[in-house]
């Protein structure tokens, strides 16, 4: 029963990501910057590909890291969790460079801001968990990749709470200007809740770990 609900939790989790990760790239599969979800700056003739770039490192990492996640898969497969694991830590390199340079040219400063804190955690935790698992700290890469892809979650949890956030919001301003004004406002701190959201139940549930 518990090896079931396991493989049940890692079949929503991989179906709720892929989704997520597709609809947040979907847009940007036809390469037009019309489609643009984030606001370009004309100025900067670099903004969309970088973004693009961006997009499609995250969405590689996103959709193949849960896998390094498996149960086993490491032990019984660890030339393929190494594979993975390059391709995976190449997704976030590119990734977070990009994504620093696209935060520097957004509109929103909110926005900016944590494109920044995304990129910089990302990287940061990428280096720690590589730096624990090339010293064979293999419980100590563990814990520092579960933080990593906590960040990379961020792209599919942030998507997830904002119909929540947008209820939150029109209970709160019973006279704002309909759902578009609301999404306005909301669009520009989903990405910081669901950081936070995600890093505290990642550190959650290694406390948890180290209490056992």
């Amino acid at each position: 029963m518990r090896l079931q609900g396991r493989q049940l939790g890692w079949s929503v989790m991989a179906l709720v990501t892929v989704t997520a990760a597709g609809l947040a790239a979907a847009p940007y599969f036809l390469l037009d910057p019309a489609n643009s979800r984030v606001q370009l700056d004309p100025s900067f003739t670099l903004h969309f590909p970088l973004l693009l770039v961006h997009i499609f490192a995250s969405f590689i990492a996103l959709v193949i890291g849960w896998v390094q996640f498996i149960p086993g898969l490491r032990k019984k497969y660890p030339r393929l969790h190494r594979r993975i694991g390059i391709v995976y830590m190449g997704g976030i390199a590119v990734g977070g460079i990009t994504g620093f340079v696209v935060g520097l040219h957004t509109a929103s400063f909110i926005r900016q801001t944590a494109f920044w804190a995304l990129a910089v955690l990302w990287l940061v935790t990428g280096w720690k968990g590589y730096r624990a698992v090339r010293s064979k700290r293999i419980e100590s890469h563990g814990q520092w990749m579960m933080r990593n892809y906590a960040v990379t979650l961020v792209a599919a949890s942030a998507r997830i709470i904002t119909p929540i956030l947008l209820l939150i919001y029109v209970a709160g301003h019973p006279g704002s200007n309909g759902i578009l004004d609301a999404l306005g406002h909301v669009l520009e701190v989903n990405i910081w809740t669901g950081l936070v959201l995600n890093l505290i139940v990642v550190e959650w549930v290694l406390m948890r770990r180290r209490g056992k």
